[in-house]
């Protein structure tokens, strides 16, 4: 299997996959994948409901568990096919050294370093220190890698019941960003904040990915279209640019439709909200020379699973690429006016 998108640097490649995930043939399926030096720093799978018992065989973790940061498995609606995708490493030069630890895989070539984190799970308890316990987790892993808050590019975080734990969430996340975070000294990470069922249950899944070295820059990114969330209290970047030698790797946050005064807009019209969604990301894209032809993965997340027949037509009609998507459905974004939320990676030759 051919990834959809490589970044091809000098010493390594990143592949970027993203398939319907066939249901026989697994192993084939994942052998092809990964391959004999590919090391899986992230897997995202989504299994309707009917599949969830059986997990673990979709997962690259079944036959090369040395290889594979562990897999984000979520459960969805019964009417989509198993999804899958993965960001696969490969050394190009006897340079780079891939080093999997518990909870992380780290990329290092000259002057470059590459951190993917495992899945960083809340215990069941839903209070903000339980939430707390999870960012701390992500300071000891870039510690362990002699890296610093500062490095983190993209976060993911996921909500088993978002609009009742939002709140507790921006509480666990100001206190994290608050002990080493300040306007003056950096910027705050592109993330996604949003519902999440995953397999095994939890209230809070978390990863991230962190990017250090002379060779490579990290950058914040506005949003022609929006103003910055923190204006309204909220505690991440619309969009990260990290600078490799040879490519630009961009994080664009999930993205709805909320306009430049933090207000949601187009209330009760899927179409609307989700043309100015993708109008925002295109806008983004524009501002760092890319277009959606530049994606390299994408989710889609739709609070009804009635409105995918639409979202569809509407994502054919502004040429984005919904061969690289994943979709999600019957998940809340994180108002409860929200119908649909896109988060996108691009790579973009220098």
């Amino acid at each position: 299997m051919k990834p959809d998108v490589v970044l091809d640097e000098e010493d390594f490649t990143l592949g970027f996959f993203t398939s319907n995930y066939p249901e026989i043939d697994h192993n084939k399926f994942l052998q092809e994948t990964i391959g004999n030096d590919g090391y899986v720093l992230q897997e995202k799978i989504i299994l309707p409901a009917r599949l969830s018992t059986n997990a673990a065989l979709f997962s690259a973790c079944s036959i090369a568990a040395g290889r594979c940061n562990p897999p984000l498995i979520f459960t969805s609606h019964n009417s989509l096919p198993p999804q899958y995708t993965s960001l696969v490493a490969r050394p190009k030069s006897p340079r780079t050294i891939i080093h999997k630890q518990d909870a992380a895989i780290k990329v290092t070539a000259p002057e470059t370093n590459l951190l993917f984190s495992a899945p960083l799970l809340s215990k069941t308890e839903k209070t903000v220190e339980s939430f707390s316990a999870v960012f701390d987790k992500t300071s000891d892993i870039l510690r362990s890698c002699k890296m610093a808050e500062m490095h983190v590019a993209r976060t993911w975080i996921y909500l088993d019941d978002i609009l009742g734990d939002y709140e507790i969430l921006n509480n666990a996340r100001e206190a994290f960003f608050a002990r080493w975070y300040s306007a003056a000294n950096h910027f705050l990470p592109a993330s996604t904040g949003i519902e999440g069922h995953v397999i095994p249950p939890a209230p809070l899944a978390l990863r991230f990915c962190a990017f250090s070295g002379k060779d490579i820059s990290i950058k914040q990114q506005t949003s022609p279209l929006q103003n910055e969330a923190t204006e309204y209290g909220k505690l991440f970047s619309r969009c990260v640019v990290v600078g490799l030698p040879q490519n630009q790797l961009v994080y664009i946050s999930g993205t709805a439709s909320i306009d430049k005064s933090g207000a949601s807009v187009y209330t009760g019209n899927f179409t609307r909200q989700m043309e100015f969604t993708l109008e925002i990301l295109a806008a983004i894209l524009k501002e760092v020379n890319g277009d959606f032809s530049h994606t390299a993965q994408a989710t889609v997340y739709l609070k009804n699973h009635q409105d995918i027949d639409a979202c569809r037509k509407i994502l054919d009609k502004s040429g984005f690429p919904a061969s690289r998507a994943l979709f999600q459905l019957d998940h809340h974004v994180c108002r409860d006016d929200l119908l649909c939320e896109i988060e996108l990676t691009a790579v973009i030759r220098r």
